[in-house]
C-alpha cells in the first residue's frame, strides 16, 4: 500500500502526463484527497518542529504583569456589599512573573498550526476555483470535480516551498547567539525573520508554484480536452497570480 502510494506520488510529480493518462480525475478523487491531507499533516508537523526549534534556541525571559490592584473607589463599592473582596482589592502592588520568551514564541507558532492544517484544504479549493475559471476561457470542457482532483494531486509540490523555508530558518537562526535583553532580542528576531523570508523564501515559492503549474498543465490537458498550450496558459496565469499573492 505504501509502496503504491509512493509510486503514485513520484509519477504525478515527475511524469504527470503518464499519471493522468492512467488515473483519470473522475476515478482518483480519494487519492487526491489523501495527497492534500498528507500535505496538511506534514505542514502542521513542520510548523510544530519550528516552534520547538525556536524555543530551544532562545533562553531570554521577560517580566509580565499578571494582576494589578484596583482603584479604591472600585474596591469600596465591593466592600459595601459585605462580601469577599476580589483579589485585585487585596493587593497593593502589581503582581508579576518571569516568562520565557522561547516558550511564548513556541506557543505563538503552535497557535498557527490549525491555520496551516485547515488552510491547506481551503487553499486547495480556492486554487481549484481559480484554475477552473481560467480554464473555461481556454477551451477546456472538464468538470469542476476534475479540476479539483488535478489541483489536489499537484498539492504535494508546494512542500518544496516549505523545505526552502525550513532551510532558511535553520541557516538564519542556527548560528546566532540570542541576547537575553528582551529589546535586543526583539530586534534580532525582526532582522532574522526578514532575512529568512528573503531570497531563499522567494526562490522556494517560485519553485513550488512552477512545479504545481507543470502538473496542472498535464492534468488539465488530459482531463479537460484542452490543448497542451491552452492548459499551459491557464496553469501559467493561475501560477503567476498565486506566486504574487504568496509574496504579499
Amino acid at each position: 500500500m505504501l509502496r503504491s502510494a509512493l509510486h503514485a506520488l513520484r509519477t504525478v510529480l515527475f511524469d504527470p502526463a503518464t499519471f493522468f493518462e492512467r488515473n483519470p480525475p473522475e476515478d482518483s478523487f480519494l487519492g487526491a484527497l489523501a495527497a492534500v491531507s498528507a500535505v496538511a499533516v506534514l505542514s502542521s508537523l513542520v510548523l510544530a518542529l519550528i516552534g520547538v526549534f525556536l524555543a530551544s534556541r532562545i533562553d531570554a525571559t521577560v517580566t509580565v504583569t499578571t494582576l494589578e490592584p484596583w482603584s479604591e473607589s472600585i474596591c469600596q463599592s465591593y466592600a459595601e456589599m459585605e462580601g469577599p473582596l476580589p483579589e485585585p482589592c487585596t493587593i497593593d502592588e502589581p503582581q508579576t512573573k518571569q516568562v520565557s520568551v522561547g516558550a511564548k514564541l513556541q506557543s505563538a507558532v503552535f497557535g498557527r498550526i490549525p491555520f496551516a492544517f485547515f488552510g491547506t484544504y481551503v487553499g486547495w479549493l480556492l486554487v481549484a476555483v481559480g484554475l477552473h475559471a481560467v480554464t473555461a476561457f481556454t477551451s477546456g470542457s472538464g468538470s469542476f470535480g476534475d479540476t479539483l482532483v488535478v489541483t489536489g494531486w499537484a498539492t504535494p509540490a508546494q512542500l518544496v516551498s516549505t523545505l526552502f523555508g525550513v532551510v532558511g530558518i535553520a541557516l538564519a537562526f542556527g548560528g546566532v547567539d540570542f541576547a537575553s535583553d528582551p529589546e535586543l532580542l526583539a530586534d534580532q528576531l525582526r532582522r532574522l525573520a526578514n532575512t529568512s523570508s528573503s531570497a531563499l523564501g522567494v526562490l522556494g515559492t517560485f519553485v513550488g508554484v512552477a512545479w504545481q503549474a507543470y502538473i496542472w498543465t498535464h492534468g488539465l490537458h488530459e482531463s479537460h480536452d484542452s490543448s497542451l498550450g491552452g492548459a499551459a496558459t491557464a496553469a501559467g496565469i493561475v501560477g503567476v497570480v498565486l506566486f504574487v499573492l504568496s509574496l504579499a
